[in-house]
This record gives structure tokens, sequence and C-alpha cells, in this order.
């Protein structure tokens, strides 16, 4: 089994057990048996967020009411206004909707065997192969014969029936079959297609109206014809390539491996600039049915696990596609700011959709305040990785200027004189009951106090002092960390965590805040020693796939190699399907989680645990944060050979490094920006015996070594005799034979 692939030996005969394809913007999910065989589309900007906000009228919607009522115990009355309503008011929508399904029976099916290769985004079968074009909109295939049909979305959605969507128009152009169908109050989408032959090209488009969209989508076809399969192959496998020379990995588990490059593979199918960022399914929308949740973007940990790996790999325009939803944003944000909370700043609700539309949730997580910060974080970690400061003044900036300036307006001093978080929860502790509702969550805590040292940063890069100085008050006068007798972050003041949570938001401040660190105080590692033993000793029924997967990088930042692998082989071994996509279930149903369906039976599906298990990987790997770089920091004894190319780090700096039997041999850190690198010696200790140090680096002094670096400028470490070559690093690498992934 390649450690690239996907195969399966026997046909997934439903949508979830599929091959996912896409560009970033248009996605297909391939399945079925050759009888037909189906591609479920979707496109990143097609949503209905048509929404009944008559709720928004009610005057007690205001944050000054949801206080009242909760101080005076009117729980009902408080979930009727900030919740209940919402909800039956906007039963189905707003939220994601696919395109509807092309099916391809094909003249003479063969026996069942397809591979998906992650390197070229491509899947083939016997006698059949797909690819969704990576610089255009264009799903090509080619088969021995077959015919070509489209069922659309609202025939093979029954729940769109009720919403007003007029019937699909069908036209022919030529040899061409073109279906474009009207969202109300929303765009027009199109989808053009040759029905018959060997060759087949299926073009989607969206437009003003239906006749625009009908059009682009027929010339889209025209142009695949006339440039023909083959051709368009070619230039679509030297895309991936370029895209995949980025960064690489490589580990003697070829199945951990997988999980590297598929969750990067997942997020650049799904991610594209200029586009719609996506939601929790990606560009992969259920087949038949609405998707769960609305399809939205969860600020509580989904939207951030989701784009945690653009930053390491080195990916940044994955990540940007977020940071633009945000700053394009910035005015609706005031305004629901003013509204709801009668301040300056932005605010950001728990659930959202583009255009900073509602969405029916749990009333005590959509006004948690950690969201703000948590995806202020997000685009901190963009300025981090990038030091572009174009970029930051552009859109870093202002950004999370807006969410420091809501947090300065909101927090209230108390008679401690401390500055206080009034009422907000620790996302989805105690679902929407009244004991949810919390002030100064440790989760909101360690967020704003970072948000302080991320706005000060900022200013000091482009020079600027408006918000510096009120940071550094505030952050001094927080409220602090509420603790256990034993030291132990609590979820708020006197209220440990008392059972097993699937997020572990109340750590938020070890990780990924990172203000409290192994390498701070001794105080702090007492604290974060406290934390995760009571954190164990919880257990682990009502952990989800999801919290694997966070923990995977939680541990290797808290030095926990142990940990971090065992996270990883759990999400590995319980969490993920047969096609490598992410359930919420436990498909062993071993009895480790609560989370667990009856056989054949699927969970909801979302890609946020993919991508978050790719960027544990990395930060098994390397770390960059507190402007040190650190190698192999927690890999596992069972990785004796391992090697990547090419991984980002805070500060700009692109990493590659060796490790064979158990030691690194090699190092080489390259500069995309001008600065001082650190690095923490990967060498066991052994200072400068026996290792080789370019002229540019200055020694090995306390346990780091140092150098300063231009633009462009590298600095390499090696153990005397070892040379290598970065093209050739994957040869270095002895496997160990592993399970591969794909039906059986």
């Amino acid at each position: 089994m390649s450690a690239h692939s996907i195969t399966h030996e026997k046909p997934p005969l439903v949508w979830h057990e599929g091959f996912p394809l896409g560009n970033g913007v248009l996605g297909a999910m391939v399945w079925g048996d050759g009888a037909p065989l189906c591609f479920t589309l979707d496109h990143a900007d097609l949503w209905d967020l048509r929404c009944d906000e008559s709720f928004l009228d009610d005057p007690r919607y205001t944050y000054a009411s949801l206080r009242r009522l909760i101080a005076e115990g009117k729980f009902d009355e408080a979930r009727e206004v900030f919740e209940e309503r919402e909800k039956r008011d906007n039963p189905v929508l707003p939220g994601k909707i696919s395109l509807g399904r092309a099916e391809l029976r094909i003249s003479s099916p063969t026996e069942y065997h397809a591979t998906l290769d992650l390197s070229t985004a491509t899947v083939t079968g016997n006698g059949w192969q797909a690819f969704v074009h990576k610089a255009s909109n264009v799903l090509c295939i080619r088969t021995q014969g077959g015919e070509l049909n489209m069922i659309p979305l609202a025939e093979m959605t029954p729940e769109l029936a009720p919403l007003g969507y007029a019937d699909p128009v069908v036209t022919v152009d030529g040899d061409l079959h073109i279906m474009a169908q009207q969202v109300p109050e929303g765009p027009a989408f199109a989808m053009a297609w040759n029905p018959s032959g060997t060759e087949f090209f299926v073009a989607v488009m969206l437009g003003n109206d239906v006749e625009q969209a009908s059009n682009d989508a027929s010339e889209g076809v025209k142009r695949a014809l006339d440039r023909g399969y083959l051709t368009l192959l070619a230039e679509h496998n030297a895309l991936w390539e370029a895209f995949w020379a980025v960064s690489e990995v490589h580990l003697p588990e070829p199945r951990m491996e997988f999980l590297w490059r598929y969750g990067i593979y997942i997020l650049a199918s799904c991610s594209h600039p200029g586009h719609a960022p996506p939601g929790l399914q990606g560009l992969w929308a259920m087949d038949g049915v609405l998707p769960p949740w609305h399809g939205d973007y969860h600020a509580d940990m989904n939207v951030q696990e989701i784009f945690w790996p653009a930053c390491a790999s080195g990916h940044l325009e994955l990540l940007d596609t977020w940071c633009d939803l945000m700053k394009a944003e910035i005015p609706l944000a005031q305004a629901f700011t003013r509204r709801f909370f009668g301040t300056e700043g932005t605010f950001r609700p728990g659930t959202s959709l583009p255009e900073f539309t509602s969405v029916p949730c749990w009333y005590t997580v959509e006004y948690a305040w950690s969201h703000s910060g948590w995806l202020a974080w997000l685009v901190w970690l963009r300025w981090r990785y990038s030091m572009d400061r174009a970029w930051l003044a552009e859109t870093g900036y202002p950004v999370v200027a807006e969410i420091f300036r809501f947090y300065r307006a909101n927090l209230e001093e108390g008679e401690d004189g401390r500055l206080h978080v009034p009422l907000s929860n620790s996302p989805e502790y105690r679902e929407d009951k009244p004991e949810a509702w919390a002030s100064d969550p440790n989760i909101d805590l360690a967020l704003i106090r970072r948000c302080c040292v991320w706005v000060t940063e900022m200013e000091a890069a482009l020079g600027v002092e408006e918000l510096s100085a009120d940071a550094a008050r505030i952050r001094e006068q927080l409220a602090p960390y509420a603790l256990t007798d034993d030291g132990a972050l609590c979820l708020w003041k006197d209220k440990p965590l008392d059972d097993p949570h699937r997020h572990p938001s109340h750590l938020m401040a070890i990780h990924p805040a990172m203000d409290i660190t192994i390498e701070g105080s001794d105080e702090d590692r007492r604290i974060i020693d406290a934390s995760i033993r009571q954190y164990h000793s919880l257990g682990q029924y009502l952990w989800a796939g999801h919290t694997y997967a966070q923990l995977i990088s939680f541990a290797a930042v808290t030095g926990r190699t142990g940990w971090a692998y065992q996270s990883l082989r759990m999400l590995a071994d319980h969490w993920l399907g047969p096609n490598g996509l992410h359930f919420n279930q436990d498909f062993d149903r071993c009895g480790m989680s609560g989370y667990a369906y009856p056989a054949g039976v699927y969970g909801p599906f979302t890609i946020e645990a993919n991508c978050a298990a790719a960027a544990g990987i990395s930060d098994m790997l390397v770390q960059g944060w507190g402007d040190c770089i650190r190698v192999f920091p927690a890999v596992p004894d069972e990785w004796k050979d391992a090697a990547f190319r090419g991984l980002l780090t805070e500060g700009a700096f692109k990493v590659s490094a060796v490790r064979r039997d158990g030691q690194t041999v090699w190092v080489k850190v390259v500069a995309t920006v001008a600065g001082k690198v650190v690095v923490r010696d990967p060498f066991g200790g052994e200072k400068a015996v026996g290792i080789r140090c370019d002229e540019r680096c200055k020694g090995c002094e306390a346990g780091c070594y140092v150098a300063e670096l231009g633009e462009g400028e590298a600095m390499v470490l090696a153990r005397e005799g070892v040379e290598v070559e970065e093209g050739e690093i994957a040869g270095m690498v002895r496997p160990w034979e592993g399970p591969g992934v794909g039906l059986r």
C-alpha cells in the first residue's frame, strides 16, 4: 500500500465511503460500482443563506437582557429568546447545499478495484479514471464508453421540496446538455456535460442568473473537449506536483504518513482564495440530504482544526480563505456587536455561514466569548508563519484589533479591582443547560490574555501604538486563572471539570493559546502536570474523534511524546472510515467512547479531525513557538527513522531534518524573511562535539544553535560524515509494515 493512496477492492456503495476529489472550489465524491458510477457534486460558494431574522427584533435580544434573565433564573425565557425561536423560524435553512449527482453508467462494468492517488488527486478504477481539474471547475472522466446523466439537487434532496426551488432548467447546446437552477434569493448554478463518449467533462459554474451560469458552464465543457482529457490530466498532475513540492513528510509507518498527507489533501481540496471557506463537511455536502449542523462554521473548535495544517505545510493560501472572510465581514460583525452588546469591536458567534449569516445553535455556545479570540488566533498564526507586514497591515491587524476592542469594551472591573468576563460559557460543557453559564471561563481568560499579546506584537511590527497600552493594562488586570486545590486548571472559579468532556477547552491556556508552557516557570509546569493528571483521571468515554486529533498537538507541545502518538493511533484505529474520512463515532465500538453507532451505521462526517491530525504530526516533527525551533520534539520510539522537508514554523522559517536510528543527523533552516533563528539543540546535548555547523551559525550556547539569516539564507547542522540531498530524504526513511487504507 502506498502511503499516499486509498485503494478500494470492493465498490463503495454508499456516499460516505467514496473518494473525495476537489480543487478548492468544485468538489466531487466518487462512489458506486459503475452501474452507475456516482459523482456527488458541490461548490464552495453554493449556500442557501435565506434566514428568518425576525428573532433579532425582539427587544430582549441583547447581551444585557441575557445577563438579566440568567441572573434571575429565567432560563426557559432566555432559551426561548436566544435559541428556540430562531430554531423554529429556521428549521432547515440557512445552510450548505450540494449541486446534485452525476451518474455514469459504464458500458461494461468489470471487477471493482479503484485507487485515489493523493499525489495527483486522481481516482483510477478498472477501465475508468476521474479527477477535478485543479485550475478549472471541470470534473474530467475517461472510460471505455458509457452514458452520463445528472440528477438535480431538488430531486435527490426531498427536504428542499417545500422551500420554493424552481424546477431546474434543462437545455441542449449541440451535443451538450445543461442543467441550471436558481437558488431563491441567491446565485444560479449550472452544470454542463457531454452525455456520451469515452471522455466526459462536467463543468460547474455559478452566476447571477440561469442564463449566465448556463453559458459559462457550456463554454467550460467546450474548452475541455477542445483540449482533451490527456492534456488536462497532464496539466492537473503538474499543478498538484507543484503543490506537494512545497513540503513533505516521510515516516516509517505508512498509515501515519498517509494521515499527514491526507489532512493537507482534504484542506487543499476544499479551500481556495477568493471563495467561501469550507464548513464542517468541506466540499462534500451529503448526498440526498442536507448536511448536519447546516454545514456551518463551528467556531468553538472545528474551524480552527480545519485550518491548522495550512501553517506547518507552508500553504498559507489555504488559511487565507478564512482570514479574508473575517476581514470582509468586519462591518457586519461590527453592526451585530453594536446591536447585541451596544459596544465597539467585533464579536464572533459560535456558529455562522458566509455573509455573517446566523445559524441556530445552543445559546450557551452561541454567545460564549472564546470564539472571537480563538478565531483571532488563526489570524495571528497567519502573521507569525509569514511575517508579511503588508498582509498584516491589510488583513491581520484590522481583524485582531477589532476583536481586542470588543474585549476592551465589555470586560467589567469587579470589587477586587480585576477585569472579569461577566457571562460566558466553556464551549459545549453542559450543552444549553442552565449550569453551562458562568463568569470568567478559563478559556476566555486565556484567549483575552493572548489577544493582548497579539495586538501588541502586531502594532510593534507596524510601528503603531494605538492599542498597546490598553493591551498591557488589560493583561495585567485580568482575573487570574481558576485552579483546583491541586493546581489544575478549572472550567471557571470553583468549578473543576467533572466529566470526560470532548472539548478540553478549559486547557486553552496550555494549548493552543500557549500562555502556560513547559518552558515557562516552575509554576507553569506544575499547572500543566496537575491539569493533565486531572483530565486523564476522568477517562475518555465522552471524548470524540476531534478530541484525539486536538490532543496530538496538545501532547506534543507539552513534551508527552507517548500521549501524542497514542492519540494519533486512537484517531486512526477508531474514528476514521474506510476512505480515511473522520466520522463522529467509534467504529470499533470498543467501549472507549460513548460515541458509537450500530454496525453499518455512520455518524456525522466532518473534516476537522483529518486536518488536525496532519497538524499534530507536524507538531511531533517540528515546533517554532516562543521564537525557538525544536526539531523532532515529540517523535515516538516507534519512528527510529523520520524525515521532513520544508515545514514552516513561526518566524517564517522553513525547516528540513532527517532522523536515523533514533538520532537527529541533519537539520536545515531557511529564512523566508530576514531574522534571527534559534534552534534547540537537536543532537541530544552533545553541543558542538561531532556536529558540523555552517559559517552562519554562532555555535551552540545555552542549549541552542543561533544564527542571523538574511532572506533566503540557510543554516545547516549535521553530524560529522552526514551528507543529505534534500531531494533524496524519502529514501532515508526505512519503512515498517503497517495497515493500508481502503475497503477490503
